[in-house]
Protein backbone atom coordinates (compact mmCIF):
# COMPACT_ATOMS: atom_id res chain seq x y z
CA UNK A 1 0.00 0.00 0.00
CA UNK A 2 1.56 3.60 -1.09
CA UNK A 3 2.48 5.19 1.80
CA UNK A 4 2.33 8.87 2.70
CA UNK A 5 4.73 11.06 3.27
CA UNK A 6 4.56 13.04 6.63
CA UNK A 7 4.71 16.26 5.63
CA UNK A 8 3.05 17.00 2.08
CA UNK A 9 5.38 19.47 -0.03
CA UNK A 10 2.61 21.76 -0.23
CA UNK A 11 3.04 21.78 3.65
CA UNK A 12 6.64 23.72 3.41
CA UNK A 13 6.29 27.07 4.32
CA UNK A 14 8.94 28.58 2.28
CA UNK A 15 7.32 27.13 -0.98
CA UNK A 16 4.24 28.46 -0.07
CA UNK A 17 5.23 31.77 -2.47
CA UNK A 18 6.31 29.07 -5.57
CA UNK A 19 2.86 27.70 -5.18
CA UNK A 20 1.01 30.78 -4.89
CA UNK A 21 2.47 31.61 -8.07
CA UNK A 22 1.76 28.56 -9.63
CA UNK A 23 -2.14 29.59 -8.92
CA UNK A 24 -1.21 33.04 -10.23
CA UNK A 25 0.02 31.62 -13.51
CA UNK A 26 -2.97 29.76 -14.03
CA UNK A 27 -5.64 32.30 -12.66
CA UNK A 28 -3.83 34.96 -14.90
CA UNK A 29 -4.86 32.50 -17.95
CA UNK A 30 -8.03 31.95 -16.62
CA UNK A 31 -8.95 35.94 -15.69
CA UNK A 32 -7.87 36.95 -19.14
CA UNK A 33 -10.02 34.47 -21.29
CA UNK A 34 -12.80 35.85 -18.57
CA UNK A 35 -12.64 39.27 -19.55
CA UNK A 36 -12.71 38.17 -23.33
CA UNK A 37 -16.03 36.29 -22.20
CA UNK A 38 -17.18 39.87 -20.30
CA UNK A 39 -15.65 42.07 -23.12
CA UNK A 40 -18.68 39.56 -25.62
CA UNK A 41 -21.51 39.55 -22.94
CA UNK A 42 -21.39 43.24 -22.97
CA UNK A 43 -21.31 44.29 -26.38
CA UNK A 44 -23.65 41.68 -27.82
CA UNK A 45 -26.65 41.67 -25.71
CA UNK A 46 -29.14 44.37 -24.27
CA UNK A 47 -28.98 45.87 -20.85
CA UNK A 48 -32.21 43.86 -20.23
CA UNK A 49 -30.36 40.44 -20.99
CA UNK A 50 -27.16 41.77 -19.43
CA UNK A 51 -28.76 42.15 -15.83
CA UNK A 52 -30.82 39.30 -16.21
CA UNK A 53 -28.57 36.67 -16.88
CA UNK A 54 -26.41 38.93 -14.14
CA UNK A 55 -29.30 38.41 -11.59
CA UNK A 56 -29.36 34.35 -12.33
CA UNK A 57 -26.09 34.12 -12.16
CA UNK A 58 -25.80 35.70 -8.55
CA UNK A 59 -27.54 32.68 -7.01
CA UNK A 60 -25.92 29.68 -8.47
CA UNK A 61 -22.48 31.87 -7.73
CA UNK A 62 -23.77 32.21 -4.08
CA UNK A 63 -24.56 28.80 -3.25
CA UNK A 64 -21.15 27.88 -5.20
CA UNK A 65 -18.87 30.02 -2.49
CA UNK A 66 -21.10 29.10 0.25
CA UNK A 67 -20.82 25.44 -0.26
CA UNK A 68 -17.75 25.13 -2.08
CA UNK A 69 -14.57 27.30 -2.73
CA UNK A 70 -15.18 28.50 0.44
CA UNK A 71 -16.66 27.12 3.34
CA UNK A 72 -15.90 23.39 2.27
CA UNK A 73 -12.38 23.92 1.47
CA UNK A 74 -10.73 25.71 3.91
CA UNK A 75 -12.58 23.30 6.73
CA UNK A 76 -11.85 20.53 4.85
CA UNK A 77 -8.05 21.05 3.92
CA UNK A 78 -6.83 20.90 7.83
CA UNK A 79 -8.54 17.65 8.55
CA UNK A 80 -7.09 16.15 5.84
CA UNK A 81 -3.92 17.77 6.44
CA UNK A 82 -3.93 16.34 9.77
CA UNK A 83 -5.07 12.73 8.98
CA UNK A 84 -1.90 12.32 6.61
CA UNK A 85 0.27 13.66 9.71
CA UNK A 86 -1.18 11.06 12.02
CA UNK A 87 -1.83 7.99 8.87
CA UNK A 88 1.63 6.53 7.41
CA UNK A 89 -0.85 3.87 5.81
CA UNK A 90 -3.13 6.34 3.74
CA UNK A 91 -6.66 4.25 4.42
CA UNK A 92 -8.05 6.85 7.22
CA UNK A 93 -7.34 9.79 4.84
CA UNK A 94 -9.46 8.11 1.45
CA UNK A 95 -12.04 7.02 4.14
CA UNK A 96 -12.30 10.56 4.96
CA UNK A 97 -12.20 11.71 1.67
CA UNK A 98 -15.12 8.97 0.35
CA UNK A 99 -17.20 9.30 3.32
CA UNK A 100 -17.79 13.47 2.75
CA UNK A 101 -17.53 12.81 -1.09
CA UNK A 102 -20.96 10.69 -0.80
CA UNK A 103 -22.63 13.44 1.74
CA UNK A 104 -21.41 16.41 -0.53
CA UNK A 105 -23.25 14.78 -3.47
CA UNK A 106 -26.62 14.11 -1.53
CA UNK A 107 -26.63 17.97 -0.64
CA UNK A 108 -25.52 19.29 -3.89
CA UNK A 109 -28.53 17.11 -5.39
CA UNK A 110 -31.36 18.37 -3.26
CA UNK A 111 -30.32 21.94 -3.65
CA UNK A 112 -29.98 21.94 -7.14
CA UNK A 113 -33.25 20.43 -7.21
CA UNK A 114 -34.88 22.89 -5.30
CA UNK A 115 -33.14 25.90 -7.33
CA UNK A 116 -34.55 24.33 -10.41
CA UNK A 117 -37.94 23.71 -9.33
CA UNK A 118 -38.60 27.13 -7.53
CA UNK A 119 -36.11 30.23 -9.13
CA UNK A 120 -38.71 32.98 -8.60
CA UNK A 121 -38.10 32.42 -4.61
CA UNK A 122 -34.66 33.19 -4.79
CA UNK A 123 -35.03 36.06 -7.18
CA UNK A 124 -37.42 37.63 -5.22
CA UNK A 125 -35.25 37.80 -2.02
CA UNK A 126 -32.36 39.30 -4.30
CA UNK A 127 -33.99 41.62 -6.77
CA UNK A 128 -35.95 44.59 -5.58
CA UNK A 129 -39.67 45.49 -7.35
CA UNK A 130 -38.52 48.11 -9.92
CA UNK A 131 -36.87 44.76 -11.67
CA UNK A 132 -39.92 43.80 -12.78
CA UNK A 133 -41.00 47.23 -14.28
CA UNK A 134 -39.40 46.31 -17.63
CA UNK A 135 -41.83 43.34 -19.26
CA UNK A 136 -40.15 40.03 -19.59
CA UNK A 137 -36.94 41.00 -17.10
CA UNK A 138 -37.72 38.94 -14.43
CA UNK A 139 -39.26 35.93 -16.50
CA UNK A 140 -36.06 35.91 -17.92
CA UNK A 141 -34.13 36.01 -14.91
CA UNK A 142 -36.36 32.90 -14.15
CA UNK A 143 -35.50 30.43 -16.68
CA UNK A 144 -32.43 31.93 -16.94
CA UNK A 145 -31.92 30.73 -13.12
CA UNK A 146 -33.56 27.43 -13.92
CA UNK A 147 -31.01 26.74 -16.32
CA UNK A 148 -27.91 27.75 -14.40
CA UNK A 149 -28.76 26.14 -11.13
CA UNK A 150 -27.03 22.96 -12.06
CA UNK A 151 -23.94 24.98 -12.19
CA UNK A 152 -24.02 24.55 -8.35
CA UNK A 153 -23.53 20.61 -8.41
CA UNK A 154 -20.33 20.72 -10.92
CA UNK A 155 -18.68 23.49 -9.45
CA UNK A 156 -18.91 22.92 -5.25
CA UNK A 157 -18.06 19.32 -7.07
CA UNK A 158 -14.99 21.15 -8.63
CA UNK A 159 -13.95 22.98 -5.14
CA UNK A 160 -14.17 19.76 -3.43
CA UNK A 161 -11.50 17.92 -5.80
CA UNK A 162 -9.13 21.17 -5.51
CA UNK A 163 -9.51 21.31 -1.81
CA UNK A 164 -8.28 17.51 -1.87
CA UNK A 165 -5.41 18.28 -4.78
CA UNK A 166 -4.35 21.33 -3.41
CA UNK A 167 -3.40 19.32 0.65
CA UNK A 168 -1.50 17.05 -1.93
CA UNK A 169 0.47 19.83 -2.89
CA UNK A 170 -0.62 20.42 -6.30
CA UNK A 171 -2.14 23.89 -7.84
CA UNK A 172 -1.34 24.29 -11.14
CA UNK A 173 -4.00 22.41 -12.16
CA UNK A 174 -6.78 23.65 -10.00
CA UNK A 175 -5.80 27.09 -11.11
CA UNK A 176 -5.76 26.28 -15.00
CA UNK A 177 -9.68 23.87 -14.96
CA UNK A 178 -11.17 27.66 -14.64
CA UNK A 179 -10.09 28.04 -18.79
CA UNK A 180 -12.25 25.48 -19.80
CA UNK A 181 -15.54 26.94 -18.23
CA UNK A 182 -14.46 30.94 -19.73
CA UNK A 183 -13.52 28.49 -22.93
CA UNK A 184 -17.47 27.32 -23.24
CA UNK A 185 -18.85 30.68 -21.42
CA UNK A 186 -16.84 32.56 -24.72
CA UNK A 187 -18.23 30.00 -27.17
CA UNK A 188 -21.84 30.58 -25.83
CA UNK A 189 -22.29 34.24 -26.71
CA UNK A 190 -21.76 32.99 -30.40
CA UNK A 191 -24.61 30.66 -30.70
CA UNK A 192 -27.21 31.66 -32.71
CA UNK A 193 -30.18 33.83 -31.03
CA UNK A 194 -32.70 32.35 -33.64
CA UNK A 195 -32.60 28.95 -32.28
CA UNK A 196 -32.86 29.79 -28.69
CA UNK A 197 -36.75 30.28 -26.90
CA UNK A 198 -35.26 33.09 -25.62
CA UNK A 199 -32.03 35.68 -26.04
CA UNK A 200 -29.60 34.66 -23.50
CA UNK A 201 -30.59 31.08 -23.70
CA UNK A 202 -26.66 29.95 -24.83
CA UNK A 203 -24.98 32.09 -22.33
CA UNK A 204 -27.03 30.21 -19.44
CA UNK A 205 -26.45 27.12 -20.87
CA UNK A 206 -22.70 27.88 -21.31
CA UNK A 207 -22.37 28.13 -17.19
CA UNK A 208 -23.87 24.80 -16.64
CA UNK A 209 -21.29 23.14 -19.34
CA UNK A 210 -18.33 25.47 -18.75
CA UNK A 211 -18.18 24.08 -14.98
CA UNK A 212 -18.59 20.29 -15.62
CA UNK A 213 -15.23 20.83 -18.33
CA UNK A 214 -13.94 22.55 -15.28
CA UNK A 215 -14.92 19.75 -12.92
CA UNK A 216 -14.30 16.82 -15.03
CA UNK A 217 -10.70 18.09 -16.04
CA UNK A 218 -9.67 17.13 -12.34
CA UNK A 219 -10.72 13.72 -12.42
CA UNK A 220 -7.30 11.90 -14.09
CA UNK A 221 -5.17 13.69 -11.34
CA UNK A 222 -7.55 12.83 -8.55
CA UNK A 223 -7.26 9.35 -9.80
CA UNK A 224 -3.36 9.12 -10.32
CA UNK A 225 -2.83 10.66 -6.35
CA UNK A 226 -5.17 7.89 -5.30
CA UNK A 227 -7.89 9.96 -4.00
CA UNK A 228 -11.11 10.01 -6.58
CA UNK A 229 -13.83 9.96 -4.57
CA UNK A 230 -15.93 7.01 -4.19
CA UNK A 231 -19.30 6.76 -2.82
CA UNK A 232 -18.88 5.14 0.95
CA UNK A 233 -22.06 3.69 3.23
CA UNK A 234 -19.95 5.69 6.14
CA UNK A 235 -21.34 9.18 5.76
CA UNK A 236 -20.91 10.33 9.34
CA UNK A 237 -18.00 8.97 10.50
CA UNK A 238 -16.22 11.22 13.31
CA UNK A 239 -14.17 13.31 11.15
CA UNK A 240 -16.37 14.11 8.58
CA UNK A 241 -18.53 15.09 11.74
CA UNK A 242 -15.48 17.56 12.93
CA UNK A 243 -15.58 19.23 9.43
CA UNK A 244 -19.40 20.01 9.47
CA UNK A 245 -19.25 21.56 12.66
CA UNK A 246 -16.22 23.53 11.46
CA UNK A 247 -18.10 24.17 8.55
CA UNK A 248 -21.30 25.65 10.32
CA UNK A 249 -19.60 29.11 10.87
CA UNK A 250 -17.55 29.01 8.17
CA UNK A 251 -20.81 28.54 6.01
CA UNK A 252 -22.49 31.45 8.73
CA UNK A 253 -19.77 33.77 7.68
CA UNK A 254 -19.30 33.15 3.84
CA UNK A 255 -23.25 32.93 3.80
CA UNK A 256 -23.25 36.99 5.61
CA UNK A 257 -20.11 37.50 2.96
CA UNK A 258 -22.78 36.67 0.47
CA UNK A 259 -25.78 38.38 1.79
CA UNK A 260 -23.79 40.93 1.28
CA UNK A 261 -23.74 40.25 -2.09
CA UNK A 262 -27.67 39.89 -2.31
CA UNK A 263 -28.28 43.44 -0.73
CA UNK A 264 -26.25 44.89 -2.99
CA UNK A 265 -28.20 43.21 -5.51
CA UNK A 266 -31.15 44.30 -4.33
CA UNK A 267 -29.71 47.80 -4.00
CA UNK A 268 -28.49 48.42 -7.54
CA UNK A 269 -31.80 46.57 -8.41
CA UNK A 270 -33.50 49.55 -7.24
CA UNK A 271 -31.74 52.42 -9.46
CA UNK A 272 -32.93 51.44 -12.51
CA UNK A 273 -31.31 49.40 -15.79
CA UNK A 274 -27.90 49.10 -15.62
CA UNK A 275 -26.04 49.30 -12.04
CA UNK A 276 -26.31 45.64 -11.77
CA UNK A 277 -23.87 45.37 -14.82
CA UNK A 278 -21.77 47.69 -14.01
CA UNK A 279 -21.49 46.57 -10.76
CA UNK A 280 -20.38 42.64 -12.02
CA UNK A 281 -18.18 43.95 -14.36
CA UNK A 282 -16.47 46.17 -12.11
CA UNK A 283 -16.65 43.47 -9.46
CA UNK A 284 -14.53 41.22 -12.14
CA UNK A 285 -11.53 43.75 -12.67
CA UNK A 286 -11.42 43.73 -8.87
CA UNK A 287 -11.14 40.11 -9.06
CA UNK A 288 -8.54 39.53 -11.57
CA UNK A 289 -5.51 41.62 -9.12
CA UNK A 290 -7.24 39.56 -6.10
CA UNK A 291 -6.97 35.94 -7.49
CA UNK A 292 -3.88 36.38 -9.02
CA UNK A 293 -2.09 37.66 -5.31
CA UNK A 294 -4.18 37.08 -2.37
CA UNK A 295 -6.52 34.10 -3.50
CA UNK A 296 -3.54 32.78 -4.40
CA UNK A 297 -1.39 33.47 -1.76
CA UNK A 298 -4.57 32.44 0.96
CA UNK A 299 -4.91 28.96 -0.72
CA UNK A 300 -1.10 28.24 -0.86
CA UNK A 301 -1.14 29.05 3.03
CA UNK A 302 -3.75 27.38 4.63
CA UNK A 303 -2.25 23.35 4.13
CA UNK A 304 0.85 25.35 5.38
CA UNK A 305 -0.74 27.36 8.29
CA UNK A 306 -2.82 23.99 9.05
CA UNK A 307 0.47 21.81 9.16
CA UNK A 308 2.31 24.38 11.59
CA UNK A 309 -0.67 24.38 14.28
CA UNK A 310 -0.70 20.53 13.66
CA UNK A 311 2.80 20.33 15.16
CA UNK A 312 2.41 23.30 17.44
CA UNK A 313 4.76 25.29 15.59
CA UNK A 314 2.78 28.29 16.83
CA UNK A 315 6.32 30.81 16.40
CA UNK A 316 6.31 29.80 12.62
CA UNK A 317 2.88 30.22 12.28
CA UNK A 318 2.95 33.60 12.93
CA UNK A 319 6.02 34.63 11.06
CA UNK A 320 4.60 32.82 8.07
CA UNK A 321 1.25 34.66 8.35
CA UNK A 322 2.90 38.19 8.86
CA UNK A 323 5.21 37.90 6.16
CA UNK A 324 2.62 36.93 3.59
CA UNK A 325 0.42 39.75 4.63
CA UNK A 326 3.29 42.34 3.80
CA UNK A 327 3.54 40.50 0.67
CA UNK A 328 0.14 40.69 -0.15
CA UNK A 329 0.16 44.54 0.56
CA UNK A 330 3.28 45.08 -1.46
CA UNK A 331 1.24 43.34 -4.58
CA UNK A 332 -1.73 44.91 -3.64
CA UNK A 333 -0.72 49.00 -3.25
CA UNK A 334 0.13 48.81 -7.05
CA UNK A 335 -2.44 47.44 -8.11
CA UNK A 336 -4.82 49.47 -6.42
CA UNK A 337 -3.17 52.36 -7.26
CA UNK A 338 -3.39 51.47 -11.14
CA UNK A 339 -7.01 49.87 -10.79
CA UNK A 340 -7.63 53.37 -9.31
CA UNK A 341 -5.76 55.32 -12.01
CA UNK A 342 -6.49 53.68 -15.01
CA UNK A 343 -9.95 52.91 -14.25
CA UNK A 344 -11.15 54.90 -17.26
CA UNK A 345 -8.93 53.56 -20.62
CA UNK A 346 -9.34 49.90 -18.73
CA UNK A 347 -13.09 49.95 -18.77
CA UNK A 348 -13.19 52.10 -22.40
CA UNK A 349 -10.56 49.56 -23.82
CA UNK A 350 -12.30 46.26 -22.79
CA UNK A 351 -16.15 46.91 -22.47
CA UNK A 352 -17.11 50.33 -24.42
CA UNK A 353 -18.68 48.47 -27.57
CA UNK A 354 -21.79 47.60 -29.51
CA UNK A 355 -24.73 47.45 -27.21
CA UNK A 356 -21.73 48.90 -24.28
CA UNK A 357 -22.39 52.64 -24.46
CA UNK A 358 -19.85 55.53 -23.45
CA UNK A 359 -22.28 56.30 -20.52
CA UNK A 360 -22.33 52.60 -19.11
CA UNK A 361 -18.38 53.10 -19.78
CA UNK A 362 -18.61 55.93 -17.45
CA UNK A 363 -20.99 54.49 -14.54
CA UNK A 364 -18.71 51.04 -14.47
CA UNK A 365 -15.52 53.25 -14.28
CA UNK A 366 -16.79 54.75 -11.19
CA UNK A 367 -17.03 51.97 -10.08
CA UNK A 368 -13.93 50.60 -10.60
CA UNK A 369 -12.20 53.62 -8.67
CA UNK A 370 -13.91 53.11 -5.50
CA UNK A 371 -13.07 49.07 -5.82
CA UNK A 372 -9.67 49.73 -6.11
CA UNK A 373 -9.92 51.11 -2.47
CA UNK A 374 -11.99 47.57 -1.68
CA UNK A 375 -9.12 45.95 -2.96
CA UNK A 376 -7.12 46.64 -0.47
CA UNK A 377 -8.86 45.58 2.43
CA UNK A 378 -10.57 42.65 1.04
CA UNK A 379 -7.27 41.07 -0.32
CA UNK A 380 -6.05 41.34 3.25
CA UNK A 381 -9.14 39.79 4.47
CA UNK A 382 -8.29 37.09 2.02
CA UNK A 383 -4.67 36.82 3.73
CA UNK A 384 -5.95 36.50 7.19
CA UNK A 385 -8.79 34.39 7.19
CA UNK A 386 -6.39 31.63 6.79
CA UNK A 387 -5.14 31.45 10.01
CA UNK A 388 -8.14 31.40 11.50
CA UNK A 389 -9.80 28.45 9.76
CA UNK A 390 -5.81 26.59 9.76
CA UNK A 391 -6.25 26.52 13.89
CA UNK A 392 -9.84 25.72 13.08
CA UNK A 393 -11.54 28.59 14.98
CA UNK A 394 -14.40 29.21 12.10
CA UNK A 395 -16.57 31.51 14.64
CA UNK A 396 -14.47 34.85 14.30
CA UNK A 397 -14.52 35.27 10.76
CA UNK A 398 -18.26 34.29 11.11
CA UNK A 399 -19.06 36.80 13.59
CA UNK A 400 -16.82 39.83 11.97
CA UNK A 401 -18.73 39.33 8.68
CA UNK A 402 -22.18 40.08 10.56
CA UNK A 403 -21.05 42.81 11.75
CA UNK A 404 -19.58 43.91 8.74
CA UNK A 405 -22.59 43.34 7.13
CA UNK A 406 -25.00 45.23 9.63
CA UNK A 407 -22.94 47.97 9.14
CA UNK A 408 -22.84 47.91 5.54
CA UNK A 409 -27.20 48.04 5.58
CA UNK A 410 -27.23 50.91 7.73
CA UNK A 411 -24.97 52.86 5.96
CA UNK A 412 -25.56 51.94 2.60
CA UNK A 413 -28.93 53.78 2.03
CA UNK A 414 -27.85 56.77 3.90
CA UNK A 415 -25.07 57.24 1.32
CA UNK A 416 -27.35 56.51 -1.77
CA UNK A 417 -29.66 58.84 -1.02
CA UNK A 418 -26.89 61.75 -1.79
CA UNK A 419 -24.62 59.36 -4.62
CA UNK A 420 -26.94 56.82 -6.06
CA UNK A 421 -24.42 53.90 -6.49
CA UNK A 422 -21.37 55.64 -5.87
CA UNK A 423 -22.72 55.71 -2.61
CA UNK A 424 -23.64 51.76 -2.47
CA UNK A 425 -19.94 50.90 -3.52
CA UNK A 426 -18.55 53.18 -0.74
CA UNK A 427 -20.50 51.67 1.89
CA UNK A 428 -19.02 48.50 0.52
CA UNK A 429 -15.52 49.70 1.19
CA UNK A 430 -16.23 51.11 4.57
CA UNK A 431 -17.86 47.68 6.30
CA UNK A 432 -14.53 45.94 4.23
CA UNK A 433 -12.51 48.12 6.46
CA UNK A 434 -14.32 46.84 9.85
CA UNK A 435 -14.31 43.50 8.70
CA UNK A 436 -10.25 43.68 8.22
CA UNK A 437 -9.92 45.57 11.70
CA UNK A 438 -11.83 43.37 13.71
CA UNK A 439 -9.71 39.98 12.33
CA UNK A 440 -6.39 42.28 13.25
CA UNK A 441 -7.79 42.34 16.88
CA UNK A 442 -9.24 38.59 16.94
CA UNK A 443 -6.18 37.70 15.85
CA UNK A 444 -3.95 39.36 18.62
CA UNK A 445 -5.99 37.65 21.39
CA UNK A 446 -6.27 33.94 19.89
CA UNK A 447 -3.11 33.66 17.73
CA UNK A 448 -0.90 36.19 18.94
CA UNK A 449 0.89 39.39 18.74
CA UNK A 450 -0.27 41.11 15.04
CA UNK A 451 3.22 43.55 14.47
CA UNK A 452 1.12 46.32 13.43
CA UNK A 453 4.29 48.92 13.96
CA UNK A 454 6.90 46.80 11.48
CA UNK A 455 3.66 46.33 8.90
CA UNK A 456 3.36 49.84 8.68
CA UNK A 457 7.13 50.39 8.43
CA UNK A 458 6.60 47.91 5.53
CA UNK A 459 4.28 50.32 4.02
CA UNK A 460 5.69 53.12 4.47
CA UNK A 461 8.97 51.75 2.17
CA UNK A 462 5.88 49.90 -0.40
CA UNK A 463 4.47 53.82 -0.60
CA UNK A 464 8.06 55.00 -1.62
CA UNK A 465 7.90 52.89 -4.49
CA UNK A 466 4.56 53.34 -5.22
CA UNK A 467 4.95 56.51 -5.80
CA UNK A 468 7.06 56.22 -8.86
CA UNK A 469 4.71 53.97 -10.29
CA UNK A 470 1.64 56.72 -9.67
CA UNK A 471 4.34 59.37 -11.20
CA UNK A 472 4.28 57.06 -14.63
CA UNK A 473 0.56 56.50 -14.78
CA UNK A 474 -0.10 60.44 -13.90
CA UNK A 475 2.59 61.83 -16.76
CA UNK A 476 2.17 59.02 -19.53
CA UNK A 477 0.60 59.99 -22.68
CA UNK A 478 -2.76 58.58 -22.54
CA UNK A 479 -2.93 58.38 -26.50
CA UNK A 480 0.71 58.21 -27.41
CA UNK A 481 0.00 55.45 -29.73
CA UNK A 482 -3.45 56.75 -31.07
CA UNK A 483 -7.10 56.22 -30.45
CA UNK A 484 -7.86 53.29 -32.30
CA UNK A 485 -8.04 49.61 -30.62
CA UNK A 486 -4.81 48.59 -31.50
CA UNK A 487 -3.49 52.00 -30.01
CA UNK A 488 -5.53 51.60 -27.06
CA UNK A 489 -4.12 48.21 -26.63
CA UNK A 490 -0.57 49.55 -26.96
CA UNK A 491 -0.99 52.55 -24.94
CA UNK A 492 -2.11 50.80 -21.42
CA UNK A 493 0.18 47.79 -22.05
CA UNK A 494 2.92 49.93 -22.02
CA UNK A 495 1.75 52.05 -19.63
CA UNK A 496 1.21 48.99 -17.35
CA UNK A 497 4.98 47.55 -18.44
CA UNK A 498 6.80 50.80 -17.32
CA UNK A 499 4.98 51.21 -14.34
CA UNK A 500 5.53 47.91 -12.83
CA UNK A 501 9.41 47.96 -13.93
CA UNK A 502 9.58 51.39 -12.04
CA UNK A 503 8.04 50.17 -8.86
CA UNK A 504 10.37 46.97 -8.69
CA UNK A 505 13.01 48.54 -9.67
CA UNK A 506 12.71 51.36 -6.68
CA UNK A 507 12.17 47.96 -4.69
CA UNK A 508 15.23 46.45 -5.53
CA UNK A 509 17.08 50.13 -4.76
CA UNK A 510 15.49 50.20 -1.44
CA UNK A 511 16.24 46.21 -0.93
CA UNK A 512 12.61 45.17 -0.42
CA UNK A 513 12.92 42.42 1.68
CA UNK A 514 9.70 41.05 -0.32
CA UNK A 515 10.74 41.94 -3.33
CA UNK A 516 14.00 40.19 -2.99
CA UNK A 517 13.16 37.10 -1.36
CA UNK A 518 10.49 36.40 -4.03
CA UNK A 519 12.58 37.15 -6.85
CA UNK A 520 15.42 34.86 -5.50
CA UNK A 521 12.79 31.89 -4.92
CA UNK A 522 11.39 32.42 -8.77
CA UNK A 523 14.55 32.57 -10.33
CA UNK A 524 15.60 29.49 -8.18
CA UNK A 525 12.52 27.51 -9.36
CA UNK A 526 13.35 28.73 -12.71
CA UNK A 527 16.72 27.79 -12.55
CA UNK A 528 16.35 24.17 -11.08
CA UNK A 529 13.18 23.53 -13.93
CA UNK A 530 15.21 24.46 -17.03
CA UNK A 531 18.93 23.87 -16.42
CA UNK A 532 18.30 20.13 -14.97
CA UNK A 533 20.87 17.80 -16.66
Amino acid sequence: MQEIKQEPKANQSGFVAIYALSMALGTLLSRVLGLVRDQLFAALFSPTVRDAWTAAFRLPNMFRRILGEGSLSVNFIPVFVETQVLDNTGESAKNLVNSFYTLLLIVLSVLTTFGILFPEFFLNLILDAKFSEIPGKFEMAARMTRIMFGFIFFMSTYAYFMGILNALGRFGLPAMAPVFFNVSMIISNFFPQEHLSMPGDAIAWGVVVGGFLQTAILIPALKKAGYLPKLSRKIFEPKVLMILKNMVPGMLGLGLLQITTIVNMRFASSLGEGPITYIYLADRLLELPLSLVSVSLGTALLPTLSDLWARKDVEKFKQTVHYYFGLNLYIAIPAALGLFMLSAPMVDLLFQRGQFSSADALQTALVVKVYAFILLSSSCVRVLVPSFYAIKNTWVPAAVSGVSLIVHIIIAPILMKEYGLGGLVSSSFLSGLVNLTLLIFFFRRQIGQFQIFSLVRRVLKYSLAAMGLAAVLYFYPPNLFGVNIIAQVLNLTSVILIAAVIYFMISHFLKLEEYQQSSQLIIGKLKRKFLKK
